[in-house]
């Protein structure tokens, strides 16, 4: 598969669960990118409409929870709304490569989802990210509509003087956290594609309680004393997780 070809099936991806405008995409599929061996990313934030909320949730559930059966190569898929704001719904999956993505989007489930809710779904937004780090516990997670779980999503600017810092304090306090605390079920720090400063932490806990441990936990107190001071217009938003599923142990950090 050639290199326009893998640009183009990202693109597409966008556009069959946002409604992108054709231009916007053509600019996407047109601009210059450097191949990215990483795992793929797509993040995205869109709006529900009250009367779509019930089949927006039982038509991503399907998608999601048939993907992890039947995709090996889609690794996480995660929805999550904001804490009091239903409709306003945040969207991260993680694939192997863009072959997976290729995949997925031609699977039933999906499909299903497009066809049901993905065109009426307002207020989109399409981040254009990269993997940074990526860590999971090593068995499968599987979260839907527990009523318990919590993610936040923490946005920035890191100092390009200090980006090595921030990504090895980040990868020292997530590969530790996953590692040693039960509730704390994954951490994945992304980056803007063409704004390399620019970061996202997406962090996944199996309760408030497991967050408010985590964020009084020694390592993190340590982290936040030695980057702190590197990150400008920080904002967390603290949102309910509805749908959480992977097949656990990712490992990566980029090189």
């Amino acid at each position: 598969m050639n290199r326009k070809l893998l640009k183009r099936i990202l693109v597409t991806s966008a556009i069959a669960v946002l409604g992108v405008s054709t231009s916007f995409a053509a600019l996407v599929t047109e601009r210059d990118q450097s191949v990215d061996t990483a795992p793929s990313v797509g993040m995205y934030r869109f709006q529900v409409p009250a009367e779509l909320q019930g089949p927006y949730n039982s038509t991503a559930v399907a998608n999601l929870t048939t993907s992890m059966e039947k995709e090996p190569n889609t690794l996480s898929m995660n929805v999550a709304h904001v804490k009091g704001n239903p409709s306003e719904s945040y969207v991260v999956e993680i694939y192997k490569d863009l072959a997976a993505i290729e995949t997925h989007r031609k699977s039933d489930q999906y499909q299903a989802f497009v066809n049901e809710v993905g065109s009426k779904l307002t207020n989109r937004k399409v981040y254009d990210v990269q993997s940074v780090l990526l860590f999971e516990k090593k068995d499968a997670l599987s979260i839907v509509n527990d009523g318990k779980a919590v993610v936040t999503l923490t946005e920035f600017t890191v100092d390009s003087n200090d980006i090595d810092t921030v990504q090895r304090q980040y990868e020292l306090d997530i590969e530790r956290a996953v590692r040693d605390d039960a509730g704390y079920k994954a951490g994945y720090v992304l980056r803007e594609r063409n704004a390399k400063n620019h970061w996202y932490v997406i962090q996944i806990y199996s309760d408030q309680e497991a967050l408010t441990k985590h964020l009084n936990s020694p390592g993190y107190r340590f982290m936040m004393s030695q980057i702190q001071g590197s990150l400008q217009n920080v904002t967390t938003k603290v949102l309910d997780g509805d749908i959480l599923v992977n097949h656990g142990g990712q490992a990566f950090v980029r090189p």
